[in-house]
């Protein structure tokens, strides 16, 4: 069945995200819950982090009997066929799923999702509130129950966009997103998911002067895709450090800037630490852009992959 959209949340066994240890799912039709799901899991190995355990409450005992996630996963595949995902800090959970996806070889689906901050975000831009559930509950005066219990968390997530959607006297969460079109959709088929949460970890970037970088030739073919336009790189590449990446750009007669503003072009997005980037794992340069684009200016945001195929078109 087609629903207005699947809110989601996991919780794990340890700060490896191939442990999920708990799921919850709330289907949505028209704007009102309508299904709600929840599983404990056997994880993939029995290692329960005593921090994870005094957040949500889940045991080594708890989850002796429980099914596997392969066996969960048989039960809650079709929520993710024709339906959008929500859930609140969306990359955690997106990258739990396909994390344990992967580890057990199972198809992975190709699906939309959503992160529910940008979506609250927008009914409460300029206001200055945290991205967590608790404070986004808290504003919209919705009731946070057993928080960090997988089934309360997707309930509060749910709540939330249908809140939103409301407040902005909208009839469907379509009609939210078409008025906030540049709301940040993924594809979860080009998910490079974290792996581990690392809450000690960050990723230390060595900054790069966009002087030190010139073009081999000054001879550019104009008809190139990147010539003229003007570029900034945001998050870690895969195939390639943020030099190679920059030098690339130049070297087809694209402009290399520092920082995103109404003279953007293009936008791209890389993986972000969300320990650098926040809860949502969107940059401060990925959520400018968004903003612009709300305001009109034509900036294209790209993941790795496009940025790829647009340099293959440069030869």
């Amino acid at each position: 069945m087609v629903y207005d959209f699947v809110a989601i949340d996991f919780e794990t066994a340890n700060k490896d995200l191939n442990s999920a240890c708990s799921v919850g799912l709330v289907a949505v039709k028209n704007l009102e819950i309508v299904i709600t799901e929840y599983f404990l899991i056997q994880p993939i190995t029995m290692d329960f982090d005593d921090e994870n355990v005094s957040l949500h409450g889940i045991t080594p005992e708890a989850v002796m009997d429980s099914p596997s996630f392969p066996e969960v996963w048989e039960q809650i595949k079709q929520y993710f066929e024709e339906n959008l995902i929500i859930a609140h800090n969306a990359i955690f959970d997106m990258s739990v799923l396909k994390c344990c996806l992967t580890d057990y070889n199972l198809d992975c689906p190709n699906f939309e999702y959503l992160c529910s901050i940008p979506i609250t975000t927008r009914a409460c831009r300029g206001e200055g509130i945290k991205q967590s559930l608790v404070a986004r509950a808290g504003h919209f005066g919705i009731e946070l129950v057993d928080h960090h219990n997988a089934l309360g968390d997707a309930i509060t997530c749910a709540k939330l966009v249908i809140e939103c959607v409301r407040l902005k006297n909208r009839k469907s969460l379509k009609s939210y997103c078409n008025t906030h079109w540049s709301l940040p959709f993924k594809t979860f088929s080009e998910l490079v998911p974290m792996t581990t949460l690392n809450k000690n970890r960050r990723r230390k970037f060595k900054k790069i002067q966009i002087s030190e970088i010139e073009a081999n030739t000054d001879a550019f073919n104009q008809t190139y895709p990147l010539f003229g336009k003007n570029i900034v790189l945001t998050g870690e590449l895969e195939r390639m450090d943020r030099r190679s990446a920059m030098q690339k750009i130049a070297n087809v007669g694209g402009i290399n800037k520092s920082g995103v503003s109404g003279k953007t072009d293009i936008l791209i997005v890389g993986i972000q630490d969300k320990a650098i980037v926040g809860e949502d794992g969107i940059s401060s340069k990925e959520e400018k852009a968004y903003a612009l684009k709300d305001k009109g200016h034509h900036i294209k945001i790209i993941t790795e992959r496009e940025f790829l195929d647009l340099l293959s078109n440069c030869s």
